[in-house]
């Protein structure tokens, strides 16, 4: 290993995925970190290894840090009211009058703040999420973001129709304002500025194939929603009858695959939409929760996507969702699968690995070395104690199962980001 006067290792049980099907498990093991990123794992370290540099979490579990790829900041507040309601009623009853509370800039910086504290309590460091149409709140959500340490993308959200006249924008104002929040973010940080149009319904032809042409000129990468509710696919036909389908609206107006794409939900695609998403720039984010409470109509077929090699993550939708725990996401994930086996047999419920697997590498693909601990990986990490619920005889892999089907943020003892400790 060299001079290791500036590598740090921390001790513990170490599980991380490989791939979908494969969970590697690392008992009494050592991450050895230099400058924030994984060197190797291993059973002993060297003798001369500075015994300082030592962190030793004992029986503790130490996981990759969850990736949140679908959520709306603005909506921090809004868990767990309207949820009797449909999607379409859901939006213009609670959501488009709470997120036009945010042109002012005092709201923002309080409840961005908030939200960010949130994820990072809840074991997310990586997050791809929307903001509101405000430009300057836009901007606050991306400062705290990065002072935060966090890993995420966001932009400014585009709607140009079909909102509340107290919330909507002019198309030509959308795409000024969206491509100057690019060129203000150009940097090499670890917080992206990415395209942000709502979903179709809310978006003119004219001002999505304005935003592609942005996409592709900045190579910003696009995060939206598609075939998520029947009634949502029902208005987007009427709304645009010269496209086959919500996939090809995106697509034709160079949106979806030609950068790396983040799409929500993707429950209703057809065999045409879903040649479109094997696409390695395109990722499909299964966001459980949400679509049991805003009801969607269906159940993502995860199992079925994941064959198909299609890039799949776990988002928490809040406020569709209420809670932002990935973790509570892997256990959701398994369980409404097995509700969908009971109707659709062909596909078989989705399994640990593969849960554990959407929620950490697969889903922390577009940020890059994050969601593993390969060599070469930032060591971005949660230290979980699981020692009031766990007996002696389960395995790591029990442990962490349990921890996400019965634990919670109380039992993250640490967070590292770069392998700096984060507070």
């Amino acid at each position: 290993m060299g001079n290791n006067t500036g590598s740090r290792a921390y001790k513990g049980n170490i599980l991380y995925s490989k791939d979908k099907d494969t969970l590697i498990s690392k008992e009494n093991s050592y991450i050895v970190v230099m400058d924030g990123v994984v060197k190797e794992i291993c059973d002993q370290l060297p003798n001369g290894f500075p015994k300082e540099n030592i962190i030793d979490w004992g029986n503790h579990l130490i996981l990759p840090g969850f990736c949140d790829m679908h959520v709306h900041a603005p909506q921090f507040l809004q868990r767990g009211v309207g949820m009797d309601r449909e999607l379409l009623d859901w939006l213009n009853t609670y959501t488009y009058p709470n997120e036009a509370k945010f042109r002012d800039k005092e709201h923002a910086r309080k409840i961005y703040s908030l939200f960010a504290d949130e994820l990072i309590r809840q074991g997310t460091l990586h997050v791809n999420c929307f903001s509101s149409i405000h430009y300057d709140a836009s901007e606050i959500l991306f400062d705290i973001l990065e002072q935060r340490g966090l890993f995420a993308f966001t932009g400014k959200l585009n709607m140009d129709q079909n909102s509340a006249d107290y919330y909507i924008e002019t198309t030509e104002q959308s795409i000024i304002d969206t491509e100057r929040f690019i060129r203000q973010h150009q940097s090499d940080g670890n917080v992206k500025a990415s395209i942000v149009p709502r979903f179709s319904i809310t978006c003119s032809e004219k001002l999505l194939a304005g935003l592609g042409r942005l996409s592709e000129k900045y190579g910003a990468p696009v995060h939206s929603h598609m075939c998520e509710a029947l009634n949502e696919m029902k208005i987007c036909k009427e709304l645009f009858p010269d496209y086959k389908n919500g996939a090809e609206i995106f697509y034709k107006n160079n949106l979806l695959g030609q950068r790396p794409t983040i799409m929500a939900h993707c429950i209703f695609m057809d065999d045409d939409v879903l040649e479109l998403m094997k696409n390695p720039n395109c990722m499909a984010v299964h966001c459980p929760e949400a679509t049991a409470n805003v009801n969607a109509g269906g159940i993502m077929p995860v199992k079925k996507l994941l064959n198909m090699g299609i890039n799949l993550a776990i988002g928490s939708d809040i406020g569709g969702g209420a809670n932002l725990s990935i973790a509570r996401g892997i256990a959701t994930t398994i369980q409404h699968s097995k509700i969908r086996n009971m109707f659709d047999p062909q596909w078989e419920a989705v399994n640990l690995k593969e849960a554990f697997y959407m929620a950490t590498r697969s889903g922390g693909r577009f940020f890059k070395n994050v969601g593993a601990f390969d060599e070469g990986y930032y060591f971005n990490a949660l230290v979980v104690d699981d020692s009031s619920v766990c007996s002696d005889d389960m395995t790591p892999v029990e442990r962490m199962e349990r921890f996400c089907y019965a634990g919670d943020d109380r039992n993250i003892r640490m967070r590292y980001i770069l392998g700096k400790e984060v507070v």
